[in-house]
């Protein structure tokens, strides 16, 4: 692991893979013992072009049965029941979810684009082709939330709030959490035009004339949390780009039809 400027960075140096599943994971979480997680590549299932080939979306025009083999071989590789496995009908907003209690076996996808929990046995999961999949882990408490932040939820600053909720609700302190970007789309390939642009994030863009940016969702995301009160050494972020490390991840900007990688993590 690298520290550039105080803050943490992860690579594909960190490439692991359980029952020929790869997976990437944040050795400080794994280091607590009491968390399972992994950002999962479209690495290691069974879907066809163009979703190969570890598709986890039944919405994208996947076979069902392959997807449902695909998160059949994610929960046997990391020892866990399918049914536990919580995700969520992901609407590109700002709603987030506390789940105070088992989640019911298969139940029908909720409108929200994070959860949080201090329930054992609950794995949350994020699905994404470019978006930024966040883990927050409450050391102290032993709370977990998973964000899904795009360009929606971060203008929404959904994580802020993810933050705030774990607060308010669970009792969590800013100075107990641990908190990980997955791998998203880099700031070298997502551009916005003017339409959805928004001043704020002038700092953590590069004009390209004709009313274009290219933003850095990533770092947008991370001063939101450093206005929270979290410190830079707090923070771990996977410095991969889905774009252009298209032979590990699914991008929507790159492809178009394609799949979704998950992300997980889950109290033991």
């Amino acid at each position: 692991m690298l520290t550039v400027n105080g803050m943490n960075i992860l690579n594909r140096t960190h490439l692991e893979a359980k029952d020929g599943i790869p997976y990437f994971e944040n050795p400080e979480i794994k280091i607590l013992g009491w968390v399972i997680h992994g950002f999962l590549t479209r690495q290691g299932g069974r879907s066809l072009s163009p979703y190969h080939s570890l598709n986890i979306s039944f919405s994208n025009g996947d076979e069902k049965k392959t997807v449902s083999s695909n998160r059949d071989r994610i929960t046997e590789a990391f020892g866990f029941d399918r049914n536990r496995l919580v995700l969520l009908k992901q609407m590109q907003l700002d709603g987030i979810l506390t789940l105070k209690g088992a989640a019911e076996a298969n139940p029908t996808p909720l409108k929200y684009d994070a959860m949080i929990t201090d329930i054992p046995n609950q794995f949350l999961g994020i699905r994404t082709a470019d978006c930024i999949p966040i883990f927050v882990v409450d050391r102290k408490r032993r709370v977990v939330a998973a964000i899904h932040a795009g360009r929606q939820g971060t203008a929404l600053q959904i994580t802020k709030k993810a933050l705030r909720k774990m607060k308010e609700e669970l009792g969590c302190s800013g100075k107990d959490l641990l908190i990980t970007l997955g791998p998203s789309i880099g700031p070298c390939c997502y551009e916005i035009d003017e339409k959805v642009f928004l001043k704020e994030w002038e700092p953590f863009s590069i004009g390209k004339g004709m009313g274009k940016w290219m933003v850095d969702l990533a770092r947008i995301n991370m001063a939101q949390l450093e206005e929270e009160g979290i410190k830079e050494d707090q923070i771990y972020r996977f410095d991969l780009c889905t774009r252009c490390h298209n032979d590990l991840f699914f991008s929507y900007r790159g492809e178009g039809r394609t799949g979704r990688q998950l992300s997980f993590i889950g109290i033991i």
